[in-house]
């Protein structure tokens, strides 16, 4: 049975919707694989060197010199030292594009209201260059672990994450934010080619109860814009009723007006639509952005940004939030941390005085000394974890050890690129002489990670096992 007649509803919508195009729709390709530098740690030249090392075929992305367009990954580069170190993050190619456009400036206040699992999450940090604040929310427990894991990856220091409806962000954040990235919850019928067996929950009634949440999430962020603030709303999804329909309502009621995107980046794609089942659609829409996969060969996505011109008078009075103080270097509990780790890895108390920090029993996260406070209702975490407690003492985790790099001068330890690949692929190797404790592994000048030497074992944690690698 052909796949457009799994959901006869769905069906008969994409056809209203795309008339000729229908077909070469459902036979669009998959989006290629693609990378983004992480200008954090990496540059474009070194991801370029890695490629080739590689050998791998790519191009670079026309409208974000910080992408690649891989032609295969045959490693993959997801089993990859550079990967493990947080070098560069897997991206799709449309997906760059809402980040670009927001088009944010180091020392920003930004927030990205919709964050997991974090891709575009990583791409703020990395323009803000570890200024100004970053504070990333998503409602889902389940989605949380991942936008934890690539942030920790990253190296960034200016963010915190929560646990949020993004609804309700409005009366925590009122007029806060210079920046915010709005990339709702969608039907994601942009990546219909390649997902479409997964669409047999498609009905006219969920796209509606979506388009509502979308509605919502808008409002929500309009008012945590400060006037003269920049919002970008992004979906994945080719439906006007989630993007053309519904920012056409909210440029109707709220002071926003639709900004223009970049003619670079506008030139290379559509417009969004003026109409719609033959009735008209606001002129302004023309300055949104439509990627359609059959057309671009790229993920299906719809792209505008708003800049918001007044202040909205609210029924509802903004609740300020509970919040817990970040503390300095010198506060008592934290400065003992921080000299046991100095003691323990050679590390100079006085770059301490540089962060900010947040200590809970077994944790300790280091911020960007801009962050002093942060709500306590629905935290998540903050910056970049720096320390665990163990039964040895505090240890160094991988992302602190490779941020830590050039100041750590006690317990590195070198392995030949045999050994490495041997660790990376079981997770512990065999190594004596070593009283039983942690220490942090060199390779070639750089520190990769942290480790635990236990009875003649090395061992080391993973998120994954790396059946192969190239280092």
């Amino acid at each position: 049975m052909s796949k457009k007649l799994k959901n006869l509803e769905l069906d008969e919508y994409l056809k209203s919707l795309l008339g000729e195009q229908y077909t070469t729709f459902l036979s669009a390709q998959p989006e290629p694989t693609a990378i983004r530098t992480n200008t954090l740690k990496a540059s474009n030249q070194q991801i370029c060197e890695l490629l080739n090392n590689y050998r791998y075929e790519y191009e670079k992305i026309s409208f974000n010199p910080d992408g690649f367009i891989l032609k295969s990954d045959q490693l993959p580069l997801s089993h990859s030292l550079a990967f493990f170190e947080g070098l560069f993050q897997y991206q799709g190619v449309s997906s760059q594009l809402p980040a670009l456009v927001l088009d944010v400036k180091p020392g920003d206040r930004v927030l990205d209201m919709t964050a997991a699992p974090g891709s575009k999450s990583t791409q703020l940090a990395a323009m803000l260059e570890n200024k100004g604040e970053l504070v990333l929310n998503d409602s889902s427990y389940h989605r949380l672990p991942a936008l934890q894991a690539n942030m920790q990856r990253s190296g960034a220091i200016n963010h915190y994450i929560l646990k949020h409806r993004g609804e309700n962000l409005s009366r925590l954040y009122p007029e806060y934010f210079d920046k915010i990235l709005l990339d709702a919850p969608c039907t994601a019928l942009g990546t219909y080619f390649s997902t479409s067996e997964k669409y047999s929950w498609w009905s006219g009634k969920k796209l509606e109860k979506l388009s509502k949440l979308q509605y919502q999430l808008l409002v929500s962020a309009i008012k945590c814009l400060r006037i003269g603030g920049e919002m970008v709303y992004s979906t994945c999804s080719v439906s006007p009723e989630e993007n053309e329909l519904l920012i056409e309502k909210i440029i109707r009621k709220y002071p926003v007006k639709v900004e223009n995107i970049s003619a670079d980046i506008q030139s290379k794609f559509d417009s969004g639509l003026t109409s719609y089942n033959n009735s008209p659609i606001s002129n302004e829409l023309e300055k949104s952005l439509r990627i359609w996969p059959h057309v671009h060969s790229f993920e299906g996505f719809f792209i505008i940004k708003l800049k918001k011109t007044a202040r909205i008078v609210s029924e509802k009075e903004s609740i300020p939030a509970d919040t817990m103080i970040t503390n300095s270097a010198d506060y008592p509990e934290i400065n003992n941390v921080l000299k046991n780790l100095s003691d323990s890895w050679g590390i100079n108390a006085e770059i301490w005085n540089n962060y900010r920090y947040i200590l809970t029993k077994t944790r300790l996260w280091m911020l960007s000394p801009i962050i002093m406070r942060v709500p306590s209702e629905n935290f998540v975490s903050g910056g970049l974890l720096l320390g665990e407690k163990r039964l040895h003492g505090w240890k160094l985790v991988n992302g602190s050890a490779q941020y830590l790099s050039k100041n750590i001068t006690n317990r590195r330890i070198t392995l030949s690129d045999q050994e490495l690949k041997t660790l990376f692929r079981e997770s512990k190797i065999k190594y004596k002489n070593l009283p039983e404790d942690y220490y942090v592994l060199d390779y070639k000048g750089r520190v990769i990670g942290s480790v635990y030497h236990e009875k003649g074992v090395l061992r080391m944690r993973l998120p994954h096992l790396f059946t192969r690698i190239t280092v």
